[in-house]
């Protein structure tokens, strides 16, 4: 007997189980907003986004974070445009520092799960003719973790990488030509698994 196995619905399921439990947790502890941060090297290449860290217990916090490509290159020829969001559930580990606004620093592990949309094309030997745009969605999981450090009771940064893996369907496009806002193939799909996030955030404790 032959048992298939669809991918796409596992990976739904994994994202909405951890987001339904997020979401118990926090109705639970009462949480209240911890700290707000930014994504530098992403600011740097134009790239809006911002993330909030909500605390359910001394040891572990609620982290999402929100992003932003926005680019289009050669009057609508070419394109880069995501919209990615990410919800992590963190454990730290041994927090250095324990502050009266329950903020702390060190190292932290958990699962996440994240969803974005994508819509990309680049030129390919500076022909439009000959190059594809893929517009599509993906979802990831896995494990994420990292180290947080306080230089004071306001201000950190926030090392993260985030390892798990990822589903991404896309419809295919020609980049340029008469056609080009006529699918070529409809729900094609590619699998990653490994590093599926990086970043450093300086963040901004809300309380005191």
């Amino acid at each position: 007997m032959i048992i298939y196995i669809n991918k796409e619905r596992i990976m739904k399921l994994i994202v909405r189980c951890i987001l339904c439990l997020t979401l118990l947790l926090c109705s639970m502890s009462g949480v209240q907003a911890q700290s707000i941060k930014v994504n530098v090297p992403l600011w740097f290449t134009g790239s809006p986004n911002i993330g909030f860290e909500y605390t359910l217990t001394r040891q572990i916090t609620v982290n999402g974070e929100v992003a932003w490509l926005p680019y289009m290159f050669k009057s609508g020829e070419e394109v880069f445009r995501a919209l990615q969001s990410t919800l992590e559930l963190r454990y730290y580990i041994n927090p250095h520092n324990f502050y009266t606004n329950d903020s702390w620093d060190g190292f932290y592990v958990g699962p996440y799960a994240m969803y974005g949309n994508f819509n990309i094309g680049l030129l390919t030997n500076d022909d439009p003719l000959q190059s594809f745009r893929r517009m599509g969605w993906g979802v990831s999981g896995g494990v994420t973790g990292g180290y947080k450090y306080a230089f004071n009771s306001r201000w950190g940064l926030d090392f993260n990488l985030c390892l798990g893996y990822a589903h991404l369907q896309y419809d295919k496009y020609k980049l340029g030509g008469e056609y080009s806002a006529f699918p070529l193939e409809r729900k094609r799909t590619k699998t990653w698994i490994g590093p599926t996030k990086v970043g450093i955030s300086v963040t901004y404790n809300i309380y005191r």
